[in-house]
């Protein structure tokens, strides 16, 4: 698999997994929120904030076109889509400064672009990765023109057929993409359990070859640590102010208060996951709960070792359990009262 890094952090097999804690729009155009999110993250320890660019109203119809989404409490909701668009639209100078304050303490920062012009100034201020949203999948001039910054490229694959995914993925490919990772997005809420197919990771990530993420729309945390497990490179999920409880998307982002005790979660999971192997010392402190050799009965001098006579008990006092069939049929050297441990120096071959 090709490896790459996004803000000098490595994307690789076996290496930890990046979390991209989204705040995407939550603060709703008050930049204060925006900050204080930004603050919070980074004092929960995020080395990685993802966001969007959203400043022309117009990537969405002025028309009478409806969207559903779920309030935190599970509600639907029904809201005229040009205007969940205009209510989120912030300017490039707002932006600048969010992101500037990232840079200022050291965070790097995702974006997800929907226009040309976005995708040009998320570059210019710095973002060190660029995600297309999966509603722009299938769209070519977009993933070409961002394929061309020279960024990673994060290609989100919700509701997309394998073929829509590689063709998107050749379209990057051809325009000169060539750190790319692509990212399973399961429907959003209330998509029942059964839908987040959290498997397609590692066939993404035999299929492509490349490193996959996983961006979580469960109103938990659990998926992000099953897509680790599973082996996702990344995973992203909603932040929003903890007192949020009516937006796009609230249903399943999480609290920010929340977000230490998540990723730290994370790191341990991935930690626990180790390398695959096991190469233990073999002068390593063993259990004391593996069973040593005793005699079962009284055995006298000249008695041979056989399993009516010979009983095993914790711990391996004397010769360990695993050495019973070398030892089977040896003979006694003395007297071993029943209950002792019998030790090699108790024993000898029977040709002795």
């Amino acid at each position: 698999m090709k490896q790459f890094s996004i803000h000098n952090l490595q994307i690789a097999d076996g290496a930890p997994p990046l979390f991209f804690p989204d705040i995407g729009t939550f603060f709703n155009q008050d930049m204060k929120t925006a900050e204080a999110l930004v603050r919070q993250l980074h004092t929960a320890g995020a080395t990685l904030i993802k966001g969007e660019i959203l400043h022309d109203p117009d990537i969405a119809l002025d028309d009478d076109t409806r969207d559903t989404y779920l309030t935190r409490d599970g509600k639907p909701v029904d809201e005229r889509y040009r205007s969940l668009i205009e209510r989120k639209i912030v300017s490039f100078p707002a932006y600048e400064q969010l992101f500037g304050l990232c840079k200022s303490l050291g965070i790097g920062f995702l974006l997800s672009v929907y226009d040309f012009k976005g995708a040009e100034f998320a570059r210019d201020i710095g973002a060190c990765a660029l995600k297309i949203a999966s509603s722009n999948i299938v769209h070519q001039p977009l993933i070409e023109h961002v394929a061309r910054l020279g960024l990673p490229l994060i290609i989100d694959t919700g509701k997309s057929t394998l073929e829509e995914i590689s063709r998107a993925v050749q379209w990057a490919e051809d325009a000169g993409a060539s750190n790319i990772m692509i990212q399973h997005s399961p429907e959003a809420p209330p998509a029942p359990l059964e839908n987040h197919n959290l498997r397609m990771l590692p066939a993404l990530r035999i299929a492509f070859d490349r490193p996959v993420g996983l961006s979580d729309h469960h109103a938990g945390e659990e998926m992000l640590y099953a897509a680790i497990a599973l082996g996702a490179h990344a995973v992203e999920k909603g932040v929003r102010p903890d007192d949020l409880v009516q937006d796009q998307d609230v249903h399943h982002a999480m609290p920010v208060s929340l977000a230490a005790e998540v990723m730290a979660k994370c790191r341990r999971i991935h930690v626990a996951l180790g390398s695959g192997t096991r190469h233990l010392r073999r002068d390593r402190e063993k259990y004391i709960s593996r069973m040593g050799l005793i005699a079962a009965q009284d055995i006298r001098s000249g008695d041979s070792l056989v399993r009516e006579t010979v009983g095993f008990a914790f711990p391996a006092k004397g010769i360990p359990i695993e050495h019973w069939e070398l030892v089977n049929g040896w003979r006694v050297r003395h007297d071993v009262p029943r209950g002792n441990v019998i030790r090699w120096q108790d024993i000898e071959p029977p040709s002795a």
